[in-house]
Formats: structure tokens, C-alpha cells, sequence
């Protein structure tokens, strides 16, 4: 049953390899694309810190991890603390990730569709974007 919630995901890689990775639909009903892009981002940004932290218990310092989001509006709506009339609703939980841009942990940069890597996570994955993909189970697929 469609219950109007949208899906989160992220995909953090450090390297060449994917190190964390989640798709989770959000408690709420987002009332545009942009406010549930920011929540997807709020949560991506959650998982940004913690990983900075672990790194820096190996002795690793990180500068702001980049979080690409595909939706301009989102990256606006976390860059510009006086965007209150369009998200005064959304719930302060989310809105921490204003202070991770302003405290440089984190930096939002906008990225085009057909290159997030992210969707994956969200949407089904139409044939056209992959040609890979056989009518087979994903099972039997390999990777190199």
C-alpha cells in the first residue's frame, strides 16, 4: 500500500569501495521533493559524522565529507538558515545538518541525476540506465 512516504538512501565510499550504504523510508510525509532530498541529506549527514569519528579514532583526520544531492532546492534549504517560511514545519531533528555545514563537517554539492549513484537505493532501476541487467535473478549477476 502507497502510504505517501518517500525513500532515503545514501552510499558513502572511501576509496574505490563502497564502506556504508542504507536505504530507509522516512518517518514522515514530505510535502515536495526538495524537503524529502534534505531529510535523505539530514540522514546522510548523521552517517557522515559518525564515520568521521570512527576514521578519527584510527588516527585519521578528514576534512568535510561531500554529500552529493541531486535536488538544488534541498542544498539551499541547509545552506541558508533564513529559508524559514518553507521549513518551518519540517521537524528541528532535521535540520541539524545546518550546523554540520556551518562547523565544516560536512558540504553539500549539487550532482546531476543520471550520475547518483544513491538512486539505486530508492527507485527501481530501469533497464536503460543499466543494459547489464538480465531478466535473471540478481544472484547470478557478477561483478569484476
Amino acid at each position: 500500500m502507497d502510504d505517501m512516504k518517500n525513500t532515503s538512501g545514501y552510499v558513502f565510499s572511501l576509496g574505490s569501495g563502497a564502506i556504508s550504504w542504507c536505504s530507509k523510508k522516512q518517518q514522515i510525509v514530505a510535502q515536495s521533493s526538495a524537503e524529502a532530498e534534505y531529510i535523505s541529506a539530514g540522514l546522510a549527514t548523521q552517517q557522515a559524522i559518525w564515520l568521521q569519528r570512527i576514521l578519527e579514532d584510527f588516527g585519521e583526520k578528514e576534512e568535510a565529507v561531500t554529500i552529493h544531492c541531486d535536488n538544488k532546492s534541498a542544498i539551499d534549504m541547509a545552506k541558508n538558515l533564513v529559508f524559514h517560511g518553507r521549513t518551518k514545519h519540517i521537524a528541528i531533528k532535521h535540520h541539524f545538518i545546518r550546523e554540520a555545514i556551518e562547523d565544516e563537517e560536512v558540504q553539500l554539492s549539487i550532482c546531476k541525476t543520471n550520475d547518483q549513484v544513491a538512486d539505486i537505493f530508492t527507485k527501481a532501476l530501469p533497464r536503460e540506465k543499466n543494459p547489464e541487467i538480465k531478466r535473471s535473478s540478481w544472484s547470478s549477476r557478477t561483478t569484476h
